[in-house]
């Protein structure tokens, strides 16, 4: 259940797509450059992402990649179940049975951990940790 540095640039780059999401596309190379990814890393990531139909790429000179469902609706733990699979502390965890699960009482620990992160990941939006990182930042939000 590593939650690799996939999960973590993805994320990271996928904060500063949603602060910077207008009518036009942004292109991976300022995403990229803004949040301190390899260039080469994070287009394969996007790529795995826009295939899971979470982002929409663009072509041209005005290219670049907005979301394709919105960052509200965007879960860090869908972003980390795409890139690194799903959260499994343990084979106990798994669809795998395990023989001694009969006898052995820590499975129940491994599966209220899995439960906990998934419910942690699951509960935090790209948006809310864009705003979340507007708000530190202490730049003024408008709504309309």
């Amino acid at each position: 259940m590593n939650i690799t540095a996939k999960s973590k640039y993805a994320v990271r780059a996928l904060v500063e797509l949603a602060q910077r999401t207008g009518d036009s596309p942004v292109p991976l190379v300022a995403l990229a450059h803004a949040r301190e990814v390899p260039t080469q890393f994070l287009e394969q990531l996007f790529a795995a992402l826009r295939r899971a139909g979470v982002l929409q790429s663009h072509r041209g000179v005005n290219g670049g990649f907005t979301f394709q469902r919105p960052p509200d609706q965007v879960t860090v733990l869908h972003v980390v179940e795409i890139l690194d699979g799903p959260i499994e502390p343990a084979l106990c965890t798994t669809s795998e049975a395990c023989e001694r699960r009969s006898i052995c009482s820590v499975g129940d620990v491994w599966v209220q951990a899995k439960v906990a992160v998934e419910e942690v990941l699951a509960g935090v939006t790209i948006q809310d940790l864009a705003d979340r990182e507007t708000a530190q930042s202490g730049a003024s939000m408008y709504y309309i």
